[in-house]
């Protein structure tokens, strides 16, 4: 069992933020984004979340492709992890029935950490496609956005070229954990507008800790 399960089942306040980027916590001295940047960071979300549909990342397309995968060619260590994420992610809907939300986030941190490390077995290539793919939308914001003045988008994507850094940083010993950054540096495009105020904010589009990971096409096969 790895350290984040361990850390969601025994001390779930602390694992609450042990997974998230320093860049997440909330910036207080960071002011409203104007009318035009907020416009502009959503035509640059739109974009990136097609161009992110187009190439099947978004974790509902990622989750097809594994469940297809899974189907055809059994692997019961995947299987095992994908069970032990629904366990865990159960367990977060619980403390969040019982009013413990930093034990939701918690539970729901390590299940999609959990989640990741089963898709990396049967698509060993995700974590390799899914960072072209964030790399590829970022060089076209960045292109696009040229020598505008716009600063608080300029904050939001400095945030996922570090979330991008440590993701490749990651992969060498922990595919599963660099494919859950590679997650949520996409999350973040695609949702961009959402983060000019607070880049990476708890609770913003990205955060593995606001929700449970979504089960399969069909529900739980």
């Amino acid at each position: 069992m790895k350290l984040y399960t361990l850390i969601a089942l025994s001390a779930l306040g602390l694992a609450a933020c042990a997974k998230e980027p320093t860049d997440a916590r909330r910036d207080t001295t960071i002011q409203t984004p104007t009318q035009t940047e907020a416009a502009l960071a959503t035509g640059f979300a739109q974009s990136a979340d097609s161009a992110a549909q187009r190439a099947g990342a978004p974790l509902p397309r990622l989750l097809d492709l594994f469940f297809a995968e899974l189907r055809a060619h059994p692997n019961p260590e995947a299987r095992a992890l994908l069970e032990q994420s629904r366990a865990l992610a159960d367990s977060g809907r619980a403390a969040r029935q019982a009013g413990d939300d930093a034990a939701a986030r918690a539970y729901w941190i390590a299940a999609h950490e959990t989640l990741f490390d089963a898709i990396v077995l049967v698509l060993p290539n995700a974590y390799e496609r899914t960072g072209g793919v964030v790399d590829d939308i970022l060089a076209r914001i960045t292109a696009a956005l040229g020598d505008r003045e716009a600063p608080r988008i300029r904050q939001a994507l400095e945030l996922v070229r570090r979330v991008r850094a440590e993701a490749a940083t990651a992969a060498a010993t922990d595919e599963g954990h660099a494919l859950a950054l590679n997650m949520r540096a996409l999350e973040i495009l695609k949702r961009l507008h959402e983060h000019l105020d607070h880049p990476g904010g708890q609770g913003l589009p990205g955060d593995q800790g606001r929700e449970p990971p979504p089960d399969g096409p069909g529900g739980r096969p």
